[in-house]
């Protein structure tokens, strides 16, 4: 079985570091960390095992770089890493496969 690979798109630089460093401790993690949502996109042929995606993101909305994923491959797990207080986002991310 190969690495675990998991992509971080924050663009945030501290948080989304600190977040590559602690993941990175594993020696089974491959982690690539993207600052916008379409860098994530374009590199979605490195088939990653998991998406820890900021919701605010200064290019691309969190909901249209789900809906892409999930239309590249379903099976991408995709979790949303904000401090939305919107309930109804909230339930939305969640219907969209967050």
């Amino acid at each position: 079985m190969g690495a675990f690979k998991i992509f971080i798109v924050e663009d945030d630089p501290l948080y989304g570091e600190m977040l590559k460093y602690h993941l990175s401790l594993n020696p089974d993690n491959e982690v690539y960390k993207f600052d916008t949502g379409l860098e994530c996109l374009k590199n979605l042929h490195l088939a990653p095992s998991l998406i820890s995606l900021d919701f605010s993101l200064p290019d691309i909305s969190g909901f249209d770089v789900i809906k892409k994923v999930k239309a590249f491959n379903s099976d991408i797990p995709v979790v949303v890493v904000s401090g939305q207080e919107d309930v109804a986002t909230a339930v939305r991310l969640l219907k969209d496969g967050a």
